[in-house]
């Protein structure tokens, strides 16, 4: 940054003595708008300048700290999360939204008084504050490991000023705004990896034991909301093999971090087993099954597929020597992470199994494996919204939502409140919690434990028989006699390329080179490689509609760069024939 840590800290504790004079401002300039021309001449640029200006124009506020407007946002950028809006929504606390959605509401409803707006106003507020502390908790590395461990604290101390203003949204952990920070989509991956290193590397062993619990729980929260909302839109079956594929297409970095996450999880959890502290085991076995239940199939009983299931090709492998293929560092180190998890995860499961019963949903009035709501940063605008009618009427915060016990009937209130929020035309629900769904989730994980605990040492633990893929090399036109077992299904439109002409010729897929280049970063291929001016890859996806159910799969006319890769990702699964 061009700026200090401490510069902006200083900026924050001067935003937060000034809440009421920003507040009142917020109102005036922002909100008290009814029949105002302004609001039909008023982008969302100038509407983002106008809240910009509530903060940094504070009659107060020093030159130098006015220079800092937009900085940590630029930093977050410097960084590599490059944020990316899918239909116009990029899934990211953003108070403009959340002033446009009050005028939307207001006008179809009636516009309240003062005190209502001042209400919304004091929220509008704390969500600005909370995305600004978001942005600072990636700083907290600028200087280094040993830095971060110093700069958590300060953090801490900025958000519990802001908590004690009594205004939604409300985090009252600062560890867990390292992974709030990254819920926004974003056009890279590489970043989320280097910040999980960041955090293995810093901070004592409670704060990053913390770390990963929000990291667990909320890319279980996130899986499962993905699950839900693809199966309304395809009307598929959550156990659909073709609804699984898409949605393991979409997954690889999420899924490679929560095994990161994971990992010191189980450890902690096989410790506190060991030494029966029932209450510590409790809790991190309500983080460690929310997070299994996200996928508990690739987490659960097809151990042998999750390392190629997760490996994002883009970042894992380095294919730079022609016809010698191997992992980078990077792929490596997740490599390892798969492996011990393996080993953690089989220790623990019959642990696990024992504890997922104390936790089952149907015993209880809520559950986090019930709510659905998308993104992380859609439950702090939640919060926000629901602030629109009334002041808020509990004090819950993001990490309460997902503990599985205390205070569950106020957290089902609070769930049904948000189940009747105020939304745009053809827009779903912004918040569900179904007892249904969290014991459809339940089932699904608590049936893997049981399979993974009676075969614990069998990287498939499922009842389906290994399945290979079988590789046919380009330019082999024939094989002999019992070169394929019987019963092997084609899986040749799972190939893509961007040559129309072998497309036709070889019955593959094809996609544009822009397409396959973004599906490849994503992680959405086992291997590909760009040959003779034509990309070629190999979807992930019969991992999931074949092999992972006993079928054997057959691609045909593979480019031998893509066979090396396949070899390195798949050792276990690839047979050329």
């Amino acid at each position: 940054m061009g700026f200090s840590f401490a510069d902006h800290t200083g900026l924050l504790e001067h935003f937060l003595a000034g809440r009421r004079e920003i507040v009142d401002q917020i109102d005036r300039r922002l909100l008290n708008l009814q029949g105002k021309a302004i609001r039909q001449h008023t982008g969302r640029g100038s509407w983002a300048d106008i809240l910009n200006g509530c903060f940094f124009e504070l009659p107060t506020l020093s030159r130098q700290d006015s220079r800092l407007n937009g900085q940590l946002a630029a930093a977050r950028l410097a960084d590599g999360f490059e944020p990316v809006a899918a239909d116009g929504y990029a899934r990211e606390l953003d108070p403009v939204d959340l002033v446009l959605r009050a005028h939307h509401h207001w006008d179809h409803s009636r516009w309240p008084g003062r005190n209502g707006r001042i209400i919304y106003a004091q929220s509008l507020y704390a969500a600005f504050m909370m995305r600004q502390l978001e942005h600072l908790s990636l700083r907290m590395w600028d200087d280094g490991n040993a830095a971060a461990a110093e700069r958590l604290p300060q953090v801490q101390h900025l958000l519990d000023l802001l908590n004690a203003g009594a205004a939604p949204p409300r985090v009252r952990d600062a560890r867990w705004l390292i992974q709030t920070a990254q819920s926004p989509l974003t056009r890279h991956l590489k970043p989320y990896f280097t910040l999980a290193e960041r955090v293995a590397g810093s901070f004592t062993n409670r704060d990053r034991l913390e770390i990963h619990k929000a990291g667990a729980t909320l890319a279980g929260g996130h899986l499962r909301s993905q699950l839900r909302h693809r199966s309304w839109q395809t009307g598929w079956a959550v156990d659909d093999p073709q609804l699984l594929a898409i949605t393991h297409l979409s997954n690889s970095m999420d899924l490679a971090l929560l095994v990161g996450d994971l990992i010191p999880l189980l450890d902690a959890y096989s410790a506190a087993c060991g030494r029966h502290d029932n209450n510590e085991r409790l809790a991190l076995a309500d983080a460690i099954l929310q997070g299994l239940s996200a996928d508990p199939e690739l987490l659960l009983t097809r151990l042998d597929l999750l390392a190629p299931s997760t490996v994002i090709e883009d970042l894992f492998v380095d294919g730079s020597d022609s016809g010698h293929a191997r992992y980078t560092p990077m792929g490596e180190a997740h490599l390892e992470r798969v492996g011990q998890y393996a080993t953690l995860i089989a220790r623990t499961a019959d642990w696990l199994r024992h504890d997922a019963a104390l936790l089952d949903p149907s015993r209880a009035a809520y559950s986090p494996l019930g709510i659905v709501y998308g993104f992380c940063a859609d439950i702090p605008s939640n919060m926000v919204l629901n602030t629109l009618r009334s002041p808020p009427s509990t004090d819950l915060s993001l990490e309460d939502l997902f503990i599985s016990t205390g205070r569950l009937e106020q957290k089902l209130t609070q769930a049904q409140e948000w189940q009747r929020l105020p939304k745009g035309e053809g827009e779903r629900d912004a918040f569900e919690h179904s007892t249904e769904w969290a014991e459809q989730m339940f089932g699904r994980m608590f049936k893997a434990l049981e399979a993974r605990a009676a075969r614990h040492t069998q990287p498939n633990a499922s009842s389906n028989p290994q399945a290979r893929l079988y590789v046919v090399p380009r330019g082999v036109d024939s094989l002999g006699r019992g070169a394929l077992p019987a019963g092997i299904v084609s899986a040749q439109e799972h190939c893509l390329t961007s040559d129309p002409a072998l497309g036709r010729g070889i019955g593959a897929t094809v996609l544009s080179r822009n397409r396959i280049a973004t599906d490849r970063a994503e992680g959405r291929f086992l291997a590909s490689a760009d040959v003779d001016g034509a990309w070629f890859g190999v979807s992930k996806a019969p991992l999931t509609i074949c092999t992972s159910h006993g079928q054997n799969a057959l691609i045909r006319d593979v480019p031998p760069a893509v066979i090396e890769v396949l070899r390195l990702v798949c050792p276990e699964l690839v047979v050329v024939a």
